[in-house]
């Protein structure tokens, strides 16, 4: 990992490793670019996508690639298939220096992992993009082992308990799905982490609420 972090950067690659995909396609060349480059060898476009039915998180990504590539374009589809979309390699190029492999397979730096405010940024996309809330705890899911492993990693340094637990699917040909559970115990501890996303915060808020007034629901 040799790029340098900040916030707006962590939130991109947490969101994109969890509900995003990024892929190289060739395109065909414009009789232009034919003219321009002296060549008929298709032109390479580096695809960085991001996919939630949440308009708001894509507004959020949105927003942060253009803190980091301001003024370059990104095609924003909130009604079709609720996504968003850049071909620009140099941030291809950064969230694959930072960890991302392909597809479900991605790693979580220990630059990310050993800082706070990262932590808690990555952890809070996480569970935006992959969590649900319920009155008694909050869970995440997930494939990839290797990151599941790191992300118990950061929710220990949280102080957070927390229980894992894999369901192994009847399909060989589907990977074994991995859930972490925030246990009750935890629940009003979350709120350092929080969510983004409108309807898991309103609905933690609301969860939260009336356990501080009903002190017997903490264990």
């Amino acid at each position: 990992m040799n790029e340098k972090l900040n916030k707006y950067i962590v939130a991109i690659y947490a969101h994109i490793c969890c509900d995003g995909n990024m892929y190289i396609k060739s395109q065909k060349r414009s009789p232009s670019s034919i003219r321009i480059t002296g060549t008929t060898e298709p032109s390479k476009r580096y695809v960085v996508e991001y996919n939630n039915t949440c308009n708001e998180l894509l507004i959020f990504v949105r927003d942060n690639i253009n803190n980091i590539f301001p003024g370059r374009y990104i095609y924003f589809d909130d009604k079709g298939k609720h996504r968003i979309q850049m071909m620009n390699k140099p941030l291809y190029v950064m969230l694959k220096n930072i960890g991302y492999i392909r597809g479900k397979e991605w790693d979580i730096p220990k630059e990310i992992i050993e800082n706070e405010e990262f932590r808690r940024i990555w952890l809070r996309a996480f569970f935006d993009d992959e969590g649900s809330v319920y009155h008694n705890c909050i869970v995440g899911y997930n494939t990839n082992r290797k990151a599941i492993l790191k992300i118990i990693e950061m929710l220990e340094l949280e102080d957070m308990k927390i229980g894992v637990y894999e369901r192994i699917p009847k399909n060989p040909k589907h990977r074994v799905c991995y859930t972490i559970k925030i246990l009750s115990s935890s629940f009003l501890d979350f709120k350092k982490i929080g969510f983004n996303h409108p309807e898991k915060k309103k609905k933690y808020e609301e969860y939260r609420k009336i356990r501080m007034r009903r002190p017997g629901l903490l264990g």
